[in-house]
């Protein structure tokens, strides 16, 4: 593993634990060129696996803020910006987004610079829509005991419903940790069971995984497996009694993309022997 993607991993989990009771509110950004109002070919690639991972299901509301670089009259600047957060929502409610949860769309106009070191760089980061995603409050999650049952045996699959993630990326929403927890105690406690963890994702054609934006790297279903992996051990479950695997979206329920978005465990061995 490069440290790049070690060092991201090592982040996520630590985030992952720190902020356990913190509401997450992740700003999702999408850039566009100089004096334009719709993206380029590898924006609109990301936006569009972006707006793919959305589940409209689970959205309470939603804010779009344009912006553009300190190039240009003001009053332009202003139009500009404005007609990028335009073009993002069109995109959105495309998707199938109730145009009532979209609670805010403006443009901001210009971002003056902060630093003239990499004036490029800065005005390139400053040409931008944000995406800002509020979620609806958490539904009833299941006890602990009633993650695994006593008559699981091997090969038997358990959906982790509750367990949703940050769009596109591989941080855990913090309405989703009491689920990782419960299912940390109730390994801690039925120390017969070793389990696979198996992440999916939907949308996609078979053997295809999507882009990681924590990471940049192709690879969003091993991650968000991984990072389930990584918090169980961190809470002491045995490496040996753990897997992780990233399974793109090769095994579509075909209920819809909701439930092709999930996080399953598989029973891989039960040593009855294990107290």
């Amino acid at each position: 593993m490069s440290f790049k993607k070690a060092f991201s991993f090592f982040l996520g989990l630590i985030i992952f634990v720190v902020q356990l009771k913190a509401q997450q509110q992740k700003i999702n950004s999408f850039y566009f060129d100089t004096d334009k109002s719709v993206l380029e070919v590898q924006q609109e690639t990301l936006i569009k696996q972006f707006i793919s991972e959305l589940d409209t299901t689970k959205i309470k509301e939603i804010e779009i803020l344009g912006y553009c670089d300190d190039v240009g009259r003001k009053g332009y600047n202003d139009t500009l910006s404005y007609k990028r957060a335009a073009y993002v929502q069109q995109l959105l409610l495309a998707k199938g987004i109730d145009p009532s949860a979209i609670v805010m769309l403006t443009g901001k106009g210009k971002i003056t610079l902060k630093d003239k070191k990499d004036v490029y760089a800065e005005r390139a980061n400053n040409r931008r829509v944000d995406i800002i995603i509020k979620y609806l409050p958490p539904v009833p999650i299941a006890k602990a005991n009633e993650i695994f049952s006593d008559t699981l045996k091997v090969g038997d699959k358990i959906i982790l419903e509750n367990v949703l993630f940050e769009n596109s990326r591989h941080q855990i929403l913090e309405q989703s940790i009491p689920v990782v927890e419960r299912l940390a105690d109730v390994l801690l406690a039925k120390k017969k069971y070793s389990i696979a963890i198996l992440g999916h994702i939907c949308c996609n054609p078979p053997g295809v995984d999507v882009i990681d934006f924590d990471t940049g790297e192709r690879n969003l279903s091993e991650a968000r497996a991984k990072i389930i992996y990584d918090y169980l051990i961190y809470r002491g479950i045995e490496k040996k009694r753990l897997s992780y695997k990233g399974m793109m979206a090769n095994y579509p329920l075909g209920k819809g993309d909701r439930y092709d978005r999930r996080v399953e465990l598989q029973i891989v061995s039960i040593d009855e022997t294990a107290h």
